[in-house]
């Protein structure tokens, strides 16, 4: 358990760090990746809303009504 932890530890830090070199490199694009990942990301989570909304509104309705 202890290696597993300590493997997943140093993919983090290389991950950060090549995301690093990355952003100093390339910084205009990673930018955009950035824009598009929130675009995508709010976008999910009003299609949640709306489908949590659509299924929870049938309900609320026939108990209403009964």
């Amino acid at each position: 358990m202890i290696k597993s932890l300590g493997i997943l530890i140093g993919g983090v830090f290389i991950g950060a760090v090549g995301v690093e070199i990355i952003r100093k490199k390339y910084p205009e694009s990673l930018d955009k990746l950035y824009a598009k990942t929130c675009e995508m990301a709010s976008g999910a989570k009003e299609a949640f809303k709306k489908g949590y909304d659509s299924a929870v509104r049938p309900r609320q309705s026939a108990q209403a009504g009964a």
